[in-house]
């Protein structure tokens, strides 16, 4: 066994949900060489791998993930300035990226400040919130194969949409992502990105774990709004609850498991869709789970 793989990690420590069973296989490089030698060992163990960082937008299965977590934590959080360009490893908190970008005066992601996910996380899957989403300022994308070649990949070719990247159709880590912003006047991005904070403060259930929003928006209006129009509020599954605060955010009151949130958010769906003929989807991952 490789030094850098641990065994049987529980996964509700590096999840915001707070639950999941352990991971097989775990490992927490701290330099591209030692990522290379986790691709590697993994190919040759034919062990399946899972990136995670912040783990926001992340339920693990109760018995756990049969596989690697490799998890890019502080180790991999520099964050780098060049005139108009950020340039940030994978394992960056998205928050510290507006925080490094207000401060020096460069627009384009104010609005993202509160997500509680890394840059790695967020370009894999274009995380946006308030009208901006990352696809509109990254101009750069660089990732690692098993085989320790790094790809750069520019923002045509990461191929953006909706929630989606087609960053998700390649077996290689993220490992760093640039962005190009625009000048601005530091003081207007500050109250910019403090009014967008105080808003998620007012609306969101920061003070519960949770994984974000759950579900993506639909054609024709917004899941929470459906869900609440169906009554869910507060509607729950064991300690898996819909929030009180806002509709779309599933919360753990305190010993909720993971297949208690699926099966809130199965019958989630089939109300929403037996009401309004809206098919929600979902914008978690649930790794080890159903696909219903």
């Amino acid at each position: 066994m490789n030094s850098l793989i641990q065994e049987n990690v529980p996964m509700h420590s590096y999840t915001s949900f707070k639950v999941g069973g352990p991971a097989r296989y775990f490992a927490e490089p701290s330099s591209l060489l030692e990522i290379r030698e986790v691709l590697q060992w993994c190919a040759q163990a034919k062990a399946p791998i899972f990136v995670v960082g912040k783990g926001t937008n992340l339920v693990v299965a109760d018995e756990g993930y049969d596989g690697l977590i490799l998890h890019l934590g502080k180790r991999f959080s520099g964050i780098q300035i060049q005139y108009n360009t950020l340039i940030c490893d994978a394992g960056c908190l998205l928050n510290s990226a507006v925080k490094s970008a207000v401060d020096a005066g460069l627009a384009g992601i104010e609005n993202l400040g509160g997500i509680p996910g890394t840059l790695g996380g967020g370009a894999f899957i274009n995380a946006g919130a308030f009208d901006q989403e990352l696809c509109q300022v990254i101009s750069k994308v660089t990732t690692l194969d098993a085989e320790g070649k790094l790809t750069e990949r520019n923002n045509a070719e990461c191929d953006f949409s909706y929630r989606h990247s087609g960053l998700m159709n390649y077996a290689e880590i993220i490992v760093q992502v640039e962005l190009t912003l625009r000048p601005a006047d530091p003081v207007i991005l500050r109250e910019q990105m403090n009014a967008i904070l105080l808003k998620r403060r007012d609306k969101q259930p920061l003070d519960l774990p949770n994984a974000g929003s759950m579900f993506k928006r639909p054609p024709g209006g917004f899941a929470g709004v459906f869900i609440e129009k169906s009554g869910l509020k507060g509607f729950r599954v064991g300690d898996a609850a819909v929030s009180e605060k806002h509709a779309n955010f599933v919360v753990n009151l305190g010993h909720a498991t993971a297949q208690q949130i699926w099966e809130l958010t199965k019958q989630i769906i089939a109300k929403v869709q037996a009401d309004h003929g809206v098919t929600l989807e979902r914008e978690v991952i649930f790794l080890g789970m159903g696909k219903v």
